[in-house]
């Protein structure tokens, strides 16, 4: 049975998430028996706009209560329609001489409930007054099957909420406002798809009815557990899914289910609806390859596109795609452009998302993907010192490639050793980067003799061939130390080995500041801290590659501190290891030096 985190008692679930999205916004207030949620700063001279339905859809409906949106929403218990008295407590506590519209989902306890509420309140005030609007959006419910009862409500219904709401909010009549909703409902369509069916919380596991096989999905289920139309006999990938998902939408030629009209040149508004339990990376991938079918199957290019979760069912894992025909929405009161303002109005509701568009710009979202960015990589990085550290070229090339050799030599004993303490990748990292660097001395970077552009071949090797933890902590000492050693070349400081040993003593002290590793951890700071140390005490490289020389094999006897090493079984009861192979390669490395 799935897992859910719930209150000591269960029943007061809906109570609490209530009460939380009080705590979030200043312009909400709750009756608490009632399950009701309204807009405390609504301006009782303007229509009121009422929803609302079983609770376990959050955000829908609570979370669009505000300015802008729903001026009330009554929640009844998980996936149950709230009751009429409840529903009358809405109006009444948001009542408006404007007069009120009950926007609701098209399932039999909500249209019983809010019929029943409407009913009593028109009798109250009268049928001018009181409006009650049905959101029918579901494609999978066709013609033939929804003959009595007409299509479900999925996601669609937010486009409704936020034009309709919008529109109260600036003023417009009970009549407009109503006509608009009549108008936007006919060009809105939907089509769920689902992994399984959702859980919830505190009952039995009610989803084993029609529960999907570990290798199917759903096409065309509804959000309370509702069959679908059809069941996959596989997962297809999405770009097999969603044309199949937009046909049931889009294809005119299926008179059953072609209920959204369109032409050429139409603007649309897409709604990719997460259901609550998709991943965000998936929810994307999805909402991007529905965008590039669209585009490329029915030339819709869509001016609008919004993705999240509006309208969940729990946690399920199932999303709706929605599309609103705002061209044939258009009536003698609003125009196409009318209804975009209205969209991208802004509204208080908790939930609803700032609206990233421009001004009702309709602009084209590819020009913005930049496939050819050129990188600092690519630019032209010249060398401007005032002078060099040269050598005779041929010494320079040997010692470098004596270096590289001693890497490729070693690397079946390294790869030995990190097999037995890490990873196993040691070695064959440290020889692709000792085999990018012959490759340069091949290609004649020490024909020159210097040393800065010998180093800077090198730490291109370390960013872009060598790759994993030594890599990085190897890059940011050789950054390090070269950025250092170009800046000291650039000063007063006149003799060489000073400038190197300062240097040194800069690259050790930054990588100090990316990895806590110090001497005695067993990791390659044991031998790059002495050779460093002992260059700066010495001037002497034989000095210093004998410092490190004998701490690469101290770390025989060093206990793993830090790293994959740690994690080896039986390390406690070992009093002596292989050599640390990061430490190790670094002095197969610096003893070239001593050539």
């Amino acid at each position: 049975m799935p897992k859910h985190f719930l209150p000591k008692d269960s029943n007061d679930l809906v109570n609490h998430c209530l009460k939380a999205y009080i705590y979030e916004n200043d312009s909400l207030s709750l009756l608490e028996k009632e399950k009701v949620v309204f807009n405390n700063k609504h301006d009782l001279k303007k229509v009121t706009l009422i929803s609302g339905g079983g609770s376990g859809h959050e955000p829908g409906w609570i979370g669009f209560v505000g300015s802008g949106m729903l001026t009330a929403s009554a929640q009844g218990d998980i996936f149950a329609s709230p009751n009429y008295k409840n529903i009358k407590s809405a109006e009444k506590a948001t009542h408006s001489e404007a007069g009120t519209i009950f926007l609701i989902t098209n399932y039999t306890g909500d249209n019983l409930y809010f019929g029943m509420a409407a009913q009593e309140l028109i009798s109250k005030f009268g049928e001018s007054k009181i409006r009650l609007l049905r959101t029918t959006d579901d494609v999978a419910v066709s013609r033939t099957t929804g003959k009595l009862v007409g299509r479900r409500t999925l996601a669609g219904c937010i486009f409704i909420m936020k034009i309709l709401g919008a529109a109260s909010e600036k003023g417009y009549n009970i009549d407009q406002i109503y006509n608009l909703g009549i108008s936007a409902n006919k060009c809105i369509a939907s089509v769920n798809a689902g992994l399984d069916h959702t859980h919830i919380p505190g009952h039995a596991n009610n989803a084993d009815y029609g529960k999907l096989e570990e290798n199917q999905i759903e096409i065309g289920l509804g959000i309370h557990n509702e069959p679908g139309v059809m069941k996959t006999k596989n997962i297809p990938s999405n770009e097999e899914l969603i044309p199949d998902l937009l046909k049931l939408i889009l294809d005119k030629n299926d008179k059953d289910r072609g209920f959204l009209d369109y032409d050429d040149n139409d603007q649309f508004i897409l709604l990719f609806n997460n259901l609550g339990g998709l991943p965000v990376i998936e929810e994307k991938a999805l909402l991007y390859c529905t965008i590039k079918n669209l585009a490329d199957s029915y030339n819709i290019k869509p001016s609008r596109i919004y993705s999240g979760s509006y309208i969940t069912s729990i946690n399920a894992q199932i999303f709706t795609i929605s599309l609103f025909n705002v061209t044939k929405a258009a009536n003698n009161d609003f125009t196409q452009q009318n209804i975009f303002d209205l969209f991208d109005a802004p509204t208080e509701a908790t939930n609803f998302p700032k609206n990233h568009y421009v001004l009702s710009q309709i602009l084209n979202p590819e020009s913005r993907i930049i496939d050819n960015f050129q990188g600092y990589e690519e630019l032209d990085e010249s060398i401007d010192i005032k002078r060099d550290i040269m050598y005779d070229s041929s010494v320079l090339e040997r010692i470098i490639r004596k270096a590289a050799q001693n890497i490729i030599d070693k690397e079946p004993e390294i790869t030995d050793w990190d097999t037995k303490m890490g990873d196993g990748d040691c070695g064959t990292t440290l020889e692709t980067g000792a085999r990018a660097i012959i490759k340069s001395l091949d290609d004649g970077v020490a024909e020159s003799g210097s040393l800065i552009n010998v180093l800077h071949a090198i730490l291109k090797v370390l960013k872009d061939d060598m790759g994993g933890t030594l890599g990085a902590i190897l890059f940011i000492f050789m950054k390090a130390f070269i950025n250092k050693l170009e800046t000291n070349l650039n000063g007063d400081i006149s003799d060489n080995n000073d400038i190197i040993a300062i240097a040194l003593d800069h690259g050790i002290d930054t990588l100090g500041e990316f990895t806590k590793a110090r001497e005695g951890h067993r990791t390659v700071m044991d031998v790059l801290i002495p050779f460093c140390r002992s260059f700066s005490e010495s001037k002497n490289i034989h000095s210093a590659v004998e410092a490190a020389r004998k701490a690469a094999e101290g770390t025989r006897r060093l206990r793993p501190k830090l790293g994959r090493a740690t994690y080896v079984g039986g390390v406690s009861e070992k009093t002596e290891f292989p050599p640390d192979p990061g430490a190790y390669g670094v002095y197969e490395i610096l003893a070239a030096l001593s050539e």
